[in-house]
């Protein structure tokens, strides 16, 4: 007899029906002549069993059963059965209580899960088939058969035992949910980047013995929950491995809005991937993740309906509109590291640069950054991986803070530039993770005279706390002086980090749960703070200075660095280190070193949730100005930080909501911000570069004829002074001229009169040479046949017939040699007229 858990013996015999296990089976005309390919041969070998789900719905009760694992993987598919087995023992049974969770719309979920039906469940071997997916859900004993046909083999609750996985291994595409490697042992980051994770997931099947078996299929896809998958194959014998993302949100992003809970997200996944498994095992066509992605997104959003769980109706997505981004995971053979190149998405997406992407983000918003990594809470975005990473890690924090049953206050440390934003990011964090649960409290600590302050102020956060709220209580500038003495005030904060007890002239009191940040003025690293524990014992040579000199400098170095490091012991400066949960460096809108290229990006979103903020947005667009655009993603610096991009946009002077050149403030209020020359070149950039066309025309002019002497060709028809050069071709090396912003953005490149933050590029590397020769070739044609001219094996001007109107492959080597020359002179050239070319990020 089964035993059945939470549910009566009576309810539960009424439910029963005898389960089957498919073996052969064959398809219907409802599938393409590929997909009957897989279908008409397949064996489904794996766990079944019957799910026992009730309901109520208008006041009355409702039962039904509907079937689960491999028997709902056969519905899915659309597949009937020849060669029926029965599976041995009692059939299996899991019960379910479902709910409706959003009213006027057909969304059912668990609700509740009420047992399960234990039995001798197990699966007897089925014959040899031509293709085998196999579904393993831990729930019996498992031996799939031995076979050199290909195998889809999927499960988010096991992992495939090393012994029989081997049977198949050879000719497997092996399906899980990271979960299930984290089960096994698998030290795999959740929630803290993509990109951390991914390349966690990667060094751990490759050094893991507890998963590393998996290595022998030639592809591996590992689910991450419904919002991202990892693509292991093996092309030409070499490892590649990408990553899609579902929406660019972390790992339980679709769970955490679900009301209840869906369990066929998985499955329906394996569906999905069924219909690609032949052509992907074959090599035949690349696998598409994206659309098993989909298909999970699909039921996560909409949820169960009642009719579509009785009659097994699932939307299944095999093909999808949207384009795929596959982020190519960084591999190298025999890395002893786990990510050594420190990978960023967002460094290159795709070959598009990050200036094209945070430009159009301006202006168009999220659907310009889709698919990438991000994180958002409230008006914090971003895209950037070590923020993310940062701002995920001090949400972990809070949100098990407030979870626990803990009295001691969190603390947290926030380092970065003045105006870098360092309350903002953690405010959002808050207070989207605990709605209506927090309360901002902000204490400027170098405005405070003695302790009677300090201790007001915790009098203050008590209140909070009292009235049945959670403090956030800022302490800005906590890393002040006291006293004259530097870092003075870190000792009065021991006790209410440690012992949740702070002093006043009335004594000593209980604080209560808080969340308490440190906000610092001094430092703009957590890693600057702690310089006095770590200082670097270094020699200083000096290549003009005598050894011993360089001996004393190095000593007198070091007895400085021991001074530093006293002071800051004698200050408390490590206990107060020791006492932090956690830190965060705010990176701000200025580039923190030449590696930083996400400044740019970082940029975009303060200035996108600005607008956002300050203007009427009309259709998501906002009403701003390319070219200031333009000037405040690559102006220099901003001297005040975030503050800096916030009050330029402050003191303009808008007319009609639109944010134009002639609205922004005057040279004076732009010099307190930003360095006013080099922002207002920005702004005229166009209007610069386009005062230089002409002289650059001539230069370009000058050095063909330059060419042609040079050959001995000084009757060549064009190898005339500018002056007396025919109109056209005047215009020809006009539109040369014109087309040299296009010709360099094609490859990464760009030029100005020096005005961006960027360093000039002296000369092209080959590959570049190369690209650039075939675009001057392609631009040189489509302007020829634009004009009427057209091919002719013979040369006739009067005609308009041209011999070189061709591909770059039959282009004669003479000529191809031509156009690489145009691609070196164009540095020269450029430079020849003041101007210069730099490699844009």
């Amino acid at each position: 007899m089964p035993i059945v858990y939470g549910i009566s013996q009576l309810w539960f015999r009424g439910l029963l029906w005898k389960m089957k296990i498919l073996s052969h089976v064959r398809t219907p005309n409802a599938f393409s002549k590929k997909e009957e390919n897989f279908m008409s041969k397949v064996s489904i070998y794996g766990h079944a069993y019957t799910r026992a789900f009730i309901y109520t719905y208008n006041g009355y009760h409702h039962e039904f059963n509907a079937p689960g694992g491999a028997a709902l993987l056969k519905l899915l598919l659309d597949i009937s059965g020849t060669d029926i087995r029965e599976s041995y023992g009692e059939p299996f049974y899991m019960f379910f209580e479902l709910k409706k969770y959003i009213d006027k719309k057909d969304y059912w979920a668990i609700d509740r899960r009420l047992g399960i039906s234990y039995s001798d469940f197990m699966i007897e071997d089925c014959e040899t088939p031509r293709n085998l997916l196999i579904w393993h859900e831990g729930l019996g004993e498992f031996n799939p058969p031995k076979t050199e046909c290909p195998v889809l083999w999927a499960s988010n609750k096991v992992l495939p035992y090393k012994e029989k996985f081997a049977k198949v291994a050879s000719n497997c595409l092996v399906f899980l949910d990271a979960d299930v490697l984290r089960e096994a042992g698998a030290m795999i980051s959740r929630q803290i980047s993509w990109e951390r994770t991914a390349t966690e997931l990667i060094w751990q099947l490759q050094n893991n013995p507890a998963i590393s078996h998996l290595m022998q299929a030639p592809h591996i896809l590992i689910a991450f929950a419904e919002d991202g998958a990892v693509y292991l194959r093996r092309e030409n014998g070499e490892l590649k491995a990408e990553l899609v993302l579902t929406h660019g949100g972390g790992e339980g992003t679709l769970r955490a809005k679900l009301q209840g809970e869906i369990d066929d997200a998985f499955i329906l996944m394996t569906a999905s991937l069924a219909h690609q498994f032949t052509e992907v095992i074959s090599g035949e066509k690349p696998l598409r993740v994206l659309p098993i992605l989909k298909t999970a997104e699909t039921i996560m959003t909409t949820g169960y309906s009642i009719e579509g769980l009785q009659n097994g109706e699932y939307k299944i997505i095999t093909e999808t509109e949207e384009a795929e981004n596959m982020f190519a995971i960084p591999l190298k053979s025999g890395q002893n590291a786990i990510d050594p190149d420190k990978w960023c998405i967002s460094n290159n997406v795709g070959g598009k640069r990050v200036f094209d992407i945070a430009f159009n983000y301006v202006l168009n918003g999220n659907k310009e950054i889709d698919g990438l990594p991000r994180l958002s809470f409230g008006a914090l975005t971003t895209v950037d991986r070590w923020e993310i990473e940062a701002f995920q890690n001090i949400r972990n924090l809070i949100v098990g803070y407030a979870e626990s049953n803990s009295v001691r206050p969190l603390s947290i440390a926030v380092f970065g530039s003045p105006g870098s934003g360092k309350s903002f990011g953690v405010t959002q964090i808050a207070k989207n993770v605990l709605p209506g649960k927090v309360e901002k409290l902000e204490f400027n600590v170098s405005q405070f005279t003695g302790l009677a302050d300090l201790g007001a102020a915790f009098q203050k956060v008590r209140d909070v706390i009292l009235d049945g709220k959670l403090p956030l209580v800022f302490f800005d500038e906590f890393d002040s002086d006291r006293d004259g003495r530097p870092l003075g005030w870190l000792k009065s904060f021991l006790m209410p980090m440690q012992d949740g007890k702070f002093k006043d002239e009335s004594g000593e009191h209980p604080l209560g749960k808080c969340i308490l940040v440190f906000a610092g003025g001094t430092a703009a690293s957590f890693e600057e703070f702690c310089m006095p524990m770590n200082p670097r014992q270094e020699t200083v040579i000096d290549d003009n200075a005598s050894d011993e000199i360089d001996s004393i400098r190095s000593f007198k170095k070091n007895l400085e660095d021991a001074q530093k490091e006293l002071d800051f012991k004698n200050i408390k400066g490590p206990d107060f280190i020791s006492r932090l949960k956690g830190t965060i460096n705010v990176l701000g809108p200025n580039q923190k070193d030449e590696n930083d290229k996400n400044y740019i990006l970082r940029r975009a979103l303060l200035l996108r949730s600005l607008c956002e903020r300050k203007l009427d947005m009309k259709k998501g667009q906002a009403p701003i100005s390319p070219n200031i655009i333009w000037a405040m993603l690559l102006v220099p610096k901003y001297k005040h930080g975030a503050r800096s991009m916030e009050a330029i946009l402050d003191m303009s002077r808008l007319e009609g909501n639109v944010w134009e050149p002639v609205s922004l403030p005057f040279y004076s209020q732009l010099s307190i911000h930003v360095d006013a020359d080099a922002f207002v070149k920005l702004i005229l950039r166009e209007v610069i570069l386009n005062s230089y066309i002409e002289q650059l025309a001539q230069a370009i002019h000058a050095d063909f004829v330059k060419e042609m002497t040079a050959a001995g060709k000084t009757d060549h028809s064009t190898a005339v002074p500018w002056d007396d050069l025919p109109e056209e071709f005047k215009e020809s090396n006009r539109d040369v001229a014109r087309n040299y912003g296009k010709k360099l953005n094609s490859v990464g490149y760009d030029y100005d009169a020096g005005d961006t933050p960027f360093p000039s590029v002296e000369e092209f590397d080959d590959k570049t040479l190369m690209l650039l020769a075939q675009n001057e070739h392609i631009r040189w044609m489509s302007e020829k046949i634009a004009n009427g001219w057209q091919y002719a094996p013979v040369r006739d001007n009067e005609k308009k017939h041209h011999t070189l109107i061709v591909d770059w492959d039959k282009l004669p080597p003479e000529e191809q040699k031509k156009d690489f020359n145009v691609a070196k002179n164009i540095i020269p050239l450029l430079k020849s007229i003041g101007l210069r070319v730099y490699k844009t990020v």
